[in-house]
């Protein structure tokens, strides 16, 4: 059976940011559990797909997938596709051009993010082929093999994320105005976790435990009463912008110190709270307003910053 035609779809990919992120202790199977509260940010990947499928049997369709500074065979979104075909038994063919804007290795997710789109849209492929449905199940549990991150994406909304982060339950917030400062550097989440381990002090699961619950209470709090209106908007930005933690950002800065003057530059500028997102080096300030992060983001390019003017996404990215 010969694959079918491709036409060529054009799609986004947004990045997230870590509004908190708590680390328990180091399990007997080298990960960590950890609390986190994501958000899909405005900062986007473009991805082109014109994809293909056929039924096992014949031959093998190629696969193209391009993206800068990443080869095919490293690409998260390589890895995607081919573990789709393992589920489904179908062949993909045709190519993936990846157009970067969020940088890698920055704490952004953006692999992730582009892996996520090549699930969806090679299930699509597969399915217009008339090849076997894949259910949200299904995908899901590809999206965790991959990374947790991958999960999160597949329907990107306010969530909190337990586990190893791939355990999702959404939130209800503001678009609340940020400004990135992207970074140069890369950080490996890996390294990051290691350094974390060695310079950050011991805990218990009983005291994670007890602090995720805290952090739960508070962003929880919030979003109830962002639903039931019982707070305007600036309120609950800057009551979300009081709610930032990250736990790895002790580990980010023994690494990189440089983050230091990032972070204290956006609060210079007027951010409410200013934090590393994930495991770096992206660094990220919340703002009141729209204006002021405006405002704060071309006064931080003007003195060498490569800022960039987001917001945090309040409904389901996949639907938007």
């Amino acid at each position: 059976m010969y694959p079918t035609r491709a036409t060529v779809d054009c799609r986004s990919a947004c990045a997230k940011v870590n509004l908190s992120l708590l680390v328990g202790p180091l399990r007997d199977d080298g990960y960590h559990n950890i609390w986190t509260v994501f958000a899909p940010v405005t900062l986007c990947d473009e991805i082109e797909f014109a994809l293909s499928a056929c039924a096992p049997g014949g031959v093998r369709p190629s696969l193209l997938v391009q993206c800068p500074g990443v080869s095919q065979s490293d690409n998260l979104a390589t890895r995607a596709l081919r573990s789709l075909e393992d589920e489904t038994g179908w062949y993909l063919g045709g190519f993936v051009n990846i157009q970067k804007v969020i940088p890698p290795a920055s704490g952004l997710g953006g692999g992730s993010s582009d892996a996520a789109a090549a699930l969806r849209a090679g299930v699509e492929a597969i399915e217009a082929a008339g090849g076997p449905s894949t259910s949200e199940d299904a995908l899901r549990k590809i999206a965790r093999r991959l990374g947790a991150d991958v999960a999160f994406f597949l329907d990107a909304r306010p969530s909190v994320g337990r586990g190893v982060g791939d355990l999702l339950e959404p939130l209800s917030l503001p678009e609340i105005p940020l400004v990135l400062l992207l970074p140069q550097e890369e950080l490996s989440a890996a390294e990051v976790y290691q350094t974390y381990d060695g310079v950050a002090s011991s805990e218990s699961p009983a005291s994670f435990q007890a602090r995720y619950r805290i952090g739960e209470m508070s962003w929880r709090s919030l979003s109830d009463a962002w639903t039931s209106s019982d707070l305007g908007l600036q309120a609950a930005v800057m009551q979300a912008a009081g709610l930032l933690m990250n736990d790895l950002e002790v580990a980010c800065l023994h690494i990189l110190p440089s983050l230091k003057g990032r972070r204290d530059a956006l609060i210079h500028q007027g951010a409410l709270g200013a934090i590393v997102s994930g495991s770096g080096p992206t660094v990220f300030g919340v703002f009141a307003s729209a204006e002021e992060a405006d405002g704060a983001c071309a006064k931080l390019r003007a003195v060498g910053h490569e800022a960039h003017r987001a917001a945090t996404l309040a409904g389901s990215f996949a639907s938007a």
